[in-house]
């Protein structure tokens, strides 16, 4: 059985697109910045691929990997260590490479990520993510934007949506207010999803 922690989050933080590609444009002129040279960037699945894929873009970095991590449960929800589901199938031995995620929260997932990758012989791991809580145990090389709130990605909308809902009791009107989207938008992607898990 796995043990479970549960942060009652305090206020929430939707994130738009634009932010993640000038989050992700600024993690890139970092790296530039420091003439760091990057062989192969690997995303942590899920919330990772997306910003890896951007940085492999702005990057012209062609070499990706993904590393799946299981650690949320839901809202501020984790399980109590973080599990890896999906190891790395491409060759990064001898190789400068770059770990993505969204956010380093508690910090776990990226020290699971850094320790799994180091056995595979890289000669380099750099870490990147586009938010950083202050109190994660990981700080990455590199992050966009630094907050304590509870982030609500363009890609995970529609479960967050759906946690709010049903295991937070709140309203449509609710969820609409803290997400910052249309009524008619939050009905649509709760309705899809519940559809999809009936």
């Amino acid at each position: 059985m796995v043990n479970t922690t549960y942060t009652e989050p305090t206020k929430f933080q939707p994130i738009s697109w634009r932010e993640v590609e000038e989050g992700c444009a600024y993690i890139a002129e970092n790296i530039l910045r420091d003439r760091v040279k990057i062989d192969a960037i690997i995303g942590v699945l899920r919330g990772g691929w997306i910003p890896a894929r951007l940085l492999s873009d702005y990057l012209g970095v062609h070499d990706m990997g993904a590393l799946e991590i299981k650690f949320y449960r839901g809202v501020g929800e984790t399980a109590e260590k973080p599990v890896v589901t999906q190891p790395l199938i491409i060759d990064v031995r001898d190789k400068n490479i770059l770990i993505v995620d969204d956010v380093s929260d508690t910090g776990k997932t990226l020290n699971v990520a850094v320790n799994f990758l180091s056995l595979y012989g890289p000669r380099k791991i750099l870490t990147a993510t586009l938010y950083f809580k202050p109190w994660s145990m990981y700080r990455p090389d590199y992050y966009a934007y630094e907050t304590d709130a509870w982030i609500i990605f363009p890609w995970d909308k529609a479960e967050t949506v759906e946690e709010l809902i049903v295991k937070k009791g709140m309203s449509l009107e609710e969820v609409s207010r803290i997400t910052g989207d249309p009524l008619d938008f939050i009905k649509r992607i709760y309705s899809t999803r519940r559809t999809r898990n009936t």
